[in-house]
């Protein structure tokens, strides 16, 4: 039979409006009666219907979680940092995908509203002046993963792009290649896409390498990886290098350029984005620039608690610029030419 409050305040000799305050800590209790009541409620094993206790707190327990895509590994691994930091909190995730789609990050901003959560984190790719806009309009606390605000009330936590893909595409000259091609995110994305491809064509082209025919575009995907590389090859089958904005679209490269007679590192080397699990676990494991993912969903999500706990205070949160590094495996190597390593 499920227990009551009623039942509580009787066994413990107290109002109603007492075991209230105890469990939604409320209002100070003289700390004998809080000992009683509590060990009222332990040993009856109570459990306040969530519902009630929302209403009552005017909060419901609830965070929402907006993602470009749920089976890209880059995302599972930024929730389980969020998960991992929340697992003995009073709070619960909801979460939904948008598959990089504007308007689908809008409505699913609505549909969270009207669910009453709490605070929202926006894992987020690009936005136009209606999602800034929905942002305002939203009315609770908002973090965002990955990507600007254009809302200075936003915290952002990320990393630098633009240097990572700097430092990435020096490592390859450095190894004595010069014709590298890149297969890119679609600039539409301001980071992933955009700021990565800036970070290699201004490398590139600062040691006169750029070439506009060894570049191609991509969604993130195995399957882009794969084309793009195909592409690239038609235009220019003399590539020694190549840099992909992802490890999964790096795979599918190493993939194509398996399929086609290339011998990696040796023939070609691969350089990823991201440090997911397949890239150490595919053959030759893949040299890349790895991102802390569980830092990410960690950090955004105490900053969001905070500003939930701390709404309507004038509190200033700073955005987090993450480390990056790049992981040294086994898809990368020295320019060959003729018959010496160039070290």
């Amino acid at each position: 039979m499920k227990i009551t409050i009623k039942e509580i305040a009787e066994r413990a000799g107290v109002s109603k409006a007492t075991v209230s305050r105890v469990l939604n800590n409320s209002k100070p209790v003289n700390e004998d009666i809080k000992k009683r009541v509590l060990a009222v409620i332990d040993s009856t094993n109570f459990k306040p219907n969530a519902v009630a206790r929302s209403l009552s707190l005017k909060k419901s327990h609830l965070i929402g979680i907006i993602i470009p895509d749920l089976s890209n590994p880059v995302f599972s691994r930024i929730i389980a940092g969020i998960e991992s930091a929340i697992r003995n909190l009073d709070y619960s995730l909801l979460i939904t995908a948008t598959d990089f789609n504007v308007d689908m990050k809008m409505q699913h901003m609505q549909i969270l509203k009207d669910k009453g959560v709490d605070g929202l984190i926006l894992v987020t790719d690009h936005g136009n002046e209606a999602f800034f806009e929905a942002m305002l309009e939203f009315k609770k606390p908002i973090v965002m993963i990955g990507s600007d605000s254009a809302v200075d009330s936003i915290p952002v936590v990320k990393i630098n792009n633009y240097k990572a893909a700097c430092e990435a595409t020096q490592h390859l000259i450095n190894l004595g290649h010069e014709k590298i091609g890149m297969i890119r995110g679609p600039l539409t994305d301001p980071h992933s896409g955009y700021e990565r491809f800036m970070g290699f064509r201004d490398t590139m082209m600062k040691a006169g390498l750029f070439d506009e025919a060894r570049i191609a575009e991509g969604w993130y995907s195995f399957d882009d990886g794969y084309k793009g590389l195909s592409k690239i090859i038609k235009t220019s089958p003399d590539i020694s290098a190549l840099f992909c904005a992802c490890d999964l679209m790096a795979v599918g490269a190493m993939k194509y350029a398996t399929e086609k007679g290339y011998k990696i590192p040796d023939d070609l080397s691969v350089l990823g984005f991201d440090d997911v699990e397949i890239a150490r676990m595919y053959n030759p494991s893949l040299r890349t620039v790895r991102q802390p993912f569980e830092e990410k969903g960690r950090l955004s999500i105490e900053t969001l608690i905070h500003m939930i706990e701390h709404k309507g205070e004038h509190i200033s949160f700073a955005n987090h610029i993450l480390t990056h590094e790049l992981i040294l495996r086994e898809s990368t190597t020295s320019f060959k030419r003729e018959g010496q390593t160039i070290e």
